[in-house]
């Protein structure tokens, strides 16, 4: 049984919004969980117009710091008309390019915090791992500037894991989310396919496939 249809429905709009079983007993304590769900698939980062271009970042999960090299000086960050708040302007400084209207930068980090709200309301659970996987650009960045209510959001995608192979994991028990019905994964070669998983101290290699994020929960 799979996910509520409406969850995927509306984490369309942010992919169209983008503009960038048994596991081992050395090493793994794991229990299945029922049903499985279609991955989610989000960025919530806006795609710029030829005009208003917002900025272009790496991607490096829940957060990128690194902003756009030629960036406009704080003391002239001004909207076309208004003025920012002190927030704004503190969300705003090196990440406006030169020549691209900060209202355009600013309004994508709203967007950002709108779409993360209003998803997280309907599948928490997508939203966190769309954030983990690297599918909601600069996410970090615009809720500790912009919408810190949502901060928990943020917290919940900490030591996360998206799909692929990762060097000496972190110890602790992770749960997969929104995972295909293909989901599987190893951890020094012990593989399984349950959804929920325990890393312990000393595994050299976690490798996961169609389980899409990891959370960790402890």
């Amino acid at each position: 049984m799979r996910r509520p249809a409406l969850a995927a429905l509306l984490l369309l709009p942010l992919l169209a919004a983008c503009g960038g079983g048994g596991g081992g007993e050395q090493r793994t304590e794991a229990s299945g969980t029922a049903g499985s769900a279609p991955r989610a698939a989000a960025s919530a980062e806006p795609s710029p117009s030829p005009s208003t271009a917002a900025e272009k970042k790496p991607s490096s999960g829940a957060s990128s710091s690194q902003g756009p090299k030629n960036t406009v000086p704080d003391d002239e960050l001004t909207p076309v008309t208004g003025s920012f708040t002190k927030e704004e302007k503190k969300y705003l400084s090196g990440r406006v390019p030169e020549g691209i209207d900060p209202a355009a930068i600013l309004q994508a980090g709203q967007e950002t915090c709108d779409k993360l709200a209003a998803t997280a309301k309907v599948d928490r659970d997508a939203t966190v791992g769309a954030v983990i996987a690297g599918e909601v650009k600069g996410a970090e960045e615009a809720v500790k500037g912009l919408c810190p209510e949502l901060k928990s959001l943020i917290e919940d995608t900490e030591g996360g894991y998206a799909d692929g192979t990762h060097a000496d994991p972190v110890p602790g028990t992770y749960r997969a989310l929104t995972p295909m019905e293909d989901c599987s994964w190893s951890l020094d070669g012990a593989s399984g396919g349950a959804h929920r998983i325990t890393v312990k101290k000393g595994t050299e290699s976690f490798t996961s496939s169609g389980c899409y994020a990891w959370q960790k929960e402890s």
